[in-house]
């Protein structure tokens, strides 16, 4: 449901701004395309754009589907003729933060110097004690210390 009303922002704000000098969208497309994987779709990047990328007559698509707007890190999967919006696989190929508040163990196992351990720490106070609130509440896990928390901070964020 969030994606989905991500999505119809993103599709407001980009007619409104008629797309002008919007750098392209890296998004993920996967499942029954012929050319899956990243792809840096034009602004203003919709679902029909990443579609065609990889390879997909999207004729036939309700417009409201193909009109949708992409934001960065999305991951647009086709399974049965249906299209379901999702975040990025692996957030960090494209130089993209992790989301500490949805991340799973194995995307903050990705992070450098963060091991099964940490990761599964992370997660478990966050499945406890709610979400975090920022980047410096990553103390809340055990074994996560304020050195731990400044080596992490280029590569994460604390959304909500």
């Amino acid at each position: 449901m969030a994606v989905g009303l991500l999505v119809c922002l993103g599709a407001l704000w980009v007619r409104s701004r008629g797309g002008a000098n919007l750098p392209p969208r890296v998004v993920e497309v996967d499942g029954e395309v012929p050319r899956p994987g990243l792809h840096a779709v034009p602004a203003p990047a919709t679902v029909g754009a990443a579609l065609r990328l990889a390879g997909v007559d999207p004729t036939g698509m309700p417009a409201g589907v193909l009109d949708a707007a992409l934001g960065e890190g999305v991951r647009v999967t086709v399974e049965g003729g249906a299209v379901r919006l999702s975040e990025i696989r692996d957030p960090l190929v494209v130089g993209l933060p992790v989301d500490v508040n949805r991340a799973t163990v194995e995307a903050l196992e990705a992070l450098p110097g963060v091991g099964p351990a940490t990761a599964a720490a992370i997660v478990a106070e966050r499945e406890s004690g709610g979400p975090y609130a920022d980047v410096d509440a990553l103390v809340r896990a055990r074994g996560v210390g304020p050195s731990t928390v400044e080596a992490l901070r280029p590569f994460v964020t604390a959304g909500n």
